[in-house]
């Protein structure tokens, strides 16, 4: 059998890796980070599940790093970094071992409990979880936002008797069997050389991301509320549920995805179908009720994660209408929940810790109330319109795609906004994407793979000119080297 013929846009991928100022690029950073680069290599002899190492995440030059405070890193190495990366933008809050929660961790790590136990911490949280999310009734407390997409799922499964799960195409809720298919466009390979899954009368085709998933029963809708709304409506006494992104990085237009989001709800509701709504992403940066308190998004359960934690400790939360919910919640006597109730926790589900640094971190945001999104939202206005006159200078389209307070990627696209998800996926430029990961490496701003920027008070104004300066000159560098910034 004879090889498949490589598309035009993956030959001019080879092509720009192959030139020599990519080489003399890569052979610099290697260089700036031998050292991180050497126990790398030993990590990867014993270790495989560092995020570090992931295909759709890393770049070939893995940090390792020795200190970390606020927005700043220093590697091994001895190489200092504003970081836009901040743990996925689960420390975007407030930055890297805040010393208040810090503080308040420690006094409960020298006196309490691990896991395993009931803890005064667990009322502490859920009090202030109902304060700033109040349209959830109840909580359970778990690891990860993978561990909460999927008690989710199996909340509605149990409350309904049904199993099939409909998602949207491009949003990623996690690595679980039913989150892993059709997720984020990256995942499975760039669309100019991946193409895109067909649409047919039941949907899109089901497409899982990874190797080993097994192919479950999901229904993947297309970016178009009327036709996603019609197979609801047609498969919904199958439904246990619909989850969906208010919206995501594979498609950062709120603008486009909060409407038909409210829409699918709605009819979720009409239908007697339970919607999802997962904020593992957008929770907390829509202000402190996330997307569903600032646009008023119906729901069932409620999903939350990243900046829900404090220190990077695991930590998510599932939240929503209590007859849901309760379906976890035991009643005492084991015989007569045998078959009725669920389970979604394990050994390390809301362990003491990890409560206690969620509700000093969630106490310090209540204790800033409006202030802290006006300084994020101001310094997020600053970047772009730096972008903007660079662009209008420069005619490079360098842009700062995002939403809330706040995620979002830098990276070369023609448009400010995107109806289609499928047209804006497929104007995205990987190789682009690519190397100003790198470049802005060389210039001390530390980025995990994709250029993505999280932030919040972990960064001041100096931080953010300092960005500005390395993002704009990068720019420069690969338009100085020809590179395109446009697929053709």
């Amino acid at each position: 059998m004879s090889p498949p013929t490589a598309t035009p846009a993956q030959e001019l991928i080879d092509d720009l890796l192959g030139r020599q100022w990519v080489a003399d690029l890569l052979t610099e950073l290697s260089e700036r980070q031998r050292r991180s680069g050497e126990l790398a290599g030993q990590v990867r002899e014993l270790s495989v599940t560092n995020d570090v190492f992931l295909p759709f995440h890393a770049p070939p030059f893995p940090l390792v790093v020795a200190e970390a405070s606020g927005g700043r890193l220093l590697d091994v190495d001895g190489n200092t970094y504003l970081d836009l990366h901040l743990g996925f933008g689960g420390q975007s809050l407030w930055g890297h071992n805040p010393p208040r929660v810090v503080e308040f961790v420690r006094d409960q790590l020298a006196r309490s409990t691990g896991n395993g136990y009931l803890n005064p911490i667990e009322l502490d949280l859920a009090r202030l979880m109902k304060e700033l999310v109040p349209h959830c009734e109840k909580f359970a407390f778990l690891n990860s936002g993978t561990d909460a997409t999927n008690a989710a799922i199996r909340l509605a499964r149990a409350h309904t008797g049904r199993r099939l799960v409909a998602k949207f195409e491009g949003c990623w809720h996690g690595i679980h069997d039913i989150a892993a298919h059709n997720t984020a466009f990256m995942a499975h390979g760039h669309p100019r050389v991946q193409p895109f899954p067909e649409i047919g009368e039941d949907g899109v085709r089901r497409l899982p991301a990874f190797a080993g998933v097994e192919p479950g029963d999901v229904l993947v809708l297309p970016h178009d509320a009327a036709v996603a709304g019609a197979l609801i409506d047609r498969h919904r006494d199958d439904l246990a549920c619909v989850i969906a992104d208010p919206v995501c990085q594979s498609f950062p237009f709120p603008e486009r995805t909060v409407p038909e989001v409210i829409e699918i709800a709605e009819r979720c509701r009409a239908l007697g179908v339970p919607f999802v709504l997962d904020e593992v992403l957008t929770g907390f940066r829509f202000g402190a009720a996330g997307a569903a308190g600032r646009f008023g998004i119906p729901a069932d359960l409620y999903t939350y994660g990243k900046v829900v934690s404090g220190l990077g400790i695991p930590m998510s939360v599932v939240g929503g209408r209590a007859e849901l919910l309760d379906r976890l919640l035991t009643s005492g006597q084991p015989l007569d929940d045998i078959g009725r109730k669920t389970y979604a926790s394990n050994t390390h589900s809301g362990n003491q810790l990890a409560l206690a640094a969620s509700f000093a971190s969630l106490s310090l945001l209540r204790e800033a109330g409006d202030a802290y999104y006006e300084r994020t939202r101001a310094k997020v206005a600053r970047v772009q319109e730096r972008l903007a006159a660079f662009r209008a200078e420069t005619g490079i389209p360098l842009r700062l795609l995002g939403f809330g307070d706040f995620a979002g990627t830098l990276g070369f696209v023609a448009e400010d906004s995107y109806d289609d998800y499928r047209t804006f996926a497929a104007a995205v430029n990987p190789v682009g994407l690519f190397l100003l990961t790198l470049m802005l490496r060389r210039r001390g701003v530390y980025t995990l793979s994709l250029p993505m920027f999280y932030t919040g008070d972990a960064h001041d104004d100096a931080d953010i000119d300092e960005l500005c300066a390395a993002v704009t000159d990068s720019a420069l560098e690969l338009d100085k080297h020809g590179f395109p910034f446009i697929l053709p």
